[in-house]
């Protein structure tokens, strides 16, 4: 469709034809005498004006795509020539074709701002939804919120205007970006209330582009005076921390970190640089803190409640140090963390002394424990051969005239010494194992060659028995103590050996690692042990639970005494009639 008007010298409508009027949806009345650019949009509003002020006879102007502002939201567009017509006698006319371009270009703007209408309702900050030359359309909730200006005030007096005089040259700048370039922008600006307070907001201006023509704006108002107040709070917060003794971090409500002390840098290792912006977690916490423990934390905090934590912390060097962390929410006036000040102090030398005091206090448990064990064990295995040579000794007295009872009961008596010196010298060695001194000498020792060596001294039981031994080929090096490693081999293959059962011994020695121990293991098809009965006593010196074969009870004592010794753990699996495992798990040195 095609129109003409005919615009006085100055712009002003003179003549307009009823298909523009019906075109535009304005009546003819309401365009006669008022300026043709009132409707046109600003994006060529320059080009018109220049135009229309040279007035040069016989010139004319051409605005491809002009957008036309009809009735309420109704937008026409249109190509537009016009034309400077030679004067007449009295005044200078200007002669304007319309050349209507299709409504589905209408359409489509009308569907991106009902679009863009319903995303930016639904922000979480303040918005503003503004013509492109400066009217101010509608406005959300929270801008009433934030301002205490309702639309209407907004629409009366615009939002640059509201802007204080030192930052609105720079909003202007902003908006002309957005409306000449479509280019978003973003700045800090202070803005008047109704109360005629100052109030600080970030204001960010988007463009919604239309084959490359900006058609409308929005203005994004972000309350940030509280965040400006926890800048100025920071500012004192750092004087304040620089000047603690302890370590200061402070977090921002994403619990990264935004400012730290030169003690917390120390405690840490890491630059000043690299630390801005990450999380304590990422840090100084271990590896292996449980992501629950961390979370069950962070929700602590949210909700304004503070929390203190001992951690064993690693600097960037590897080296580790233990931390008493006590974190404090800082809550806004709506309930929300701002911010998290975090207080670091190094108990490294707190928690050793905590550590020896236990280490002394389990020691002393255990020393007690094993003096009342070996206090039963002297009553209980000396009593017998002790009343055996008291008895024998009345025997020689009574007897002292009849040689051959004399003779018999030396022999008697001799025995029994014997028996006494054997029960003197086990308890002897026991106390040895018990008193040894916890930094044990220790070497490199290949089991596969000590497990020979072991093999070679139960030579003899291996034969008699026809024991078959299997040990793993894949070499292993421990840096252990020889003498108890041997001792171990020794008494759980000789007890595999002796407490065999009607089949023919199978005894397998292997291993496996973990991160951070070796697992070794020594399996047989025995007779097996009733574990649920004898667990209790399974370990304990002195203690048999098969009298059919020949022994002392010492053999797993001294395992558990020795694998313990080691810094180590011994545990057993075991079914009658099908075998025992004992594992021996002994940590890298």
């Amino acid at each position: 469709m095609n129109f003409h008007l005919l615009l006085d010298a100055e712009g002003r409508f003179v003549q307009v034809s009823k298909g523009f009027e019906n075109w535009l949806t304005v009546p003819a009345s309401n365009l006669e005498g008022r300026f043709i650019t009132e409707f046109i949009r600003s994006a060529h509003l320059r080009s018109l004006n220049n135009f229309i002020g040279q007035k040069i006879p016989g010139d004319s102007l051409e605005l491809n795509k002009a957008v036309f502002k009809g009735t309420g939201e109704i937008h026409k567009w249109a190509n537009l020539t016009f034309s400077i017509l030679t004067p007449s006698s009295t005044a200078t006319n200007i002669m304007v074709s319309v050349q209507a371009i299709d409504d589905s270009g209408a359409a489509a703007i009308s569907k991106l701002k009902q679009a863009n209408f319903n995303f930016f309702n639904a922000h979480p900050h303040g918005v503003i939804n503004i013509d492109v030359d400066g009217s101010v359309l509608h406005s959300n909730a929270q801008v009433t919120h934030d301002t205490g200006f309702s639309l209407e005030v907004l629409q009366q007096h615009g939002l640059l205007n509201l802007v204080t005089a030192k930052n609105r040259m720079d909003a202007i700048r902003g908006f002309i970006a957005a409306t000449k370039q479509a280019k978003s922008s973003s700045l800090d600006v202070q803005i008047y209330t109704e109360g005629q307070e100052l109030l600080f907001v970030n204001l960010t201006i988007v463009p919604v582009v239309f084959d490359g023509q900006t058609v409308e704006l929005y203005a994004i108002v972000k309350n940030i005076g509280e965040h400006i107040a926890l800048q100025q709070t920071l500012k004192k917060l750092s004087i304040v921390a620089n000047k603690a003794t302890n370590g200061v971090a402070v977090l921002d409500s994403d619990f990264s970190i935004e400012l730290i002390n030169d003690v917390f840098l120390k405690m840490c290792g890491h630059p000043r640089d690299y630390i801005i912006g990450k999380r304590l977690s990422d840090l100084i916490t271990r590896e292996d803190v449980d992501d629950i423990v961390l979370e069950e934390g962070r929700a602590n905090l949210l909700n304004g409640v503070a929390i203190e934590r001992e951690l064993e912390c690693f600097r960037s060097d590897g080296s580790s140090f233990w931390n008493f962390i006590k974190l404090t929410p800082i809550m806004s006036s709506e309930g929300k963390m701002e911010m998290c000040i975090t207080v670091h102090t190094d108990i490294t030398d707190k928690k050793k002394a905590e550590l020896e005091l236990r280490m002394l206090a389990d020691d002393l448990y255990r020393q007690n424990k094993e003096l009342h064990q070996f206090a039963y064990i002297v009553s209980h295995n000396m009593r017998s051969p002790v009343a055996n040579i008291v008895g024998l000794a009345n025997l020689l007295e009574l007897f002292k005239d009849d040689p051959e009872t004399q003779s018999q009961t030396l022999k008697e008596l001799t025995k029994s010494v014997n028996n006494l010196d054997t029960v003197i010298k086990d308890l002897s060695y026991i106390l040895t194992i018990n008193n040894a001194n916890k930094e044990l000498l220790k070497e490199p020792v290949i089991l596969q060659d000590l497990l020979q060596q072991v093999m070679v001294d139960l030579q003899p039981q291996i034969l008699v028995t026809d024991a078959d031994i299997s040990i793993q080929t894949k070499p292993l090096v421990l840096r252990t103590n020889r003498a108890y490693i041997y001792s171990i081999f020794y008494n759980l293959i000789s007890n595999a050996i002796k407490y065999k059962s009607h089949l023919r011994p199978f005894i397998k020695i292997d291993f496996y690692q973990t991160e951070s121990h070796t697992v070794l293991y020594v399996a047989d098809n025995g007779k097996g042990i009733d574990i649920e009965k004898h667990a209790h006593d399974l370990f304990k010196p002195y203690k048999r639970f098969d009298f059919k074969v020949e022994g002392k009870g010492l053999g797993l004592f001294l395992v558990k005494s020795h694998v313990e010794a080691l810094g180590g753990s011994l545990t057993v699996k075991s079914e009658l009639n099908k075998g025992s495992t004992f594992y021996i798990k002994i940590p890298f040195a």
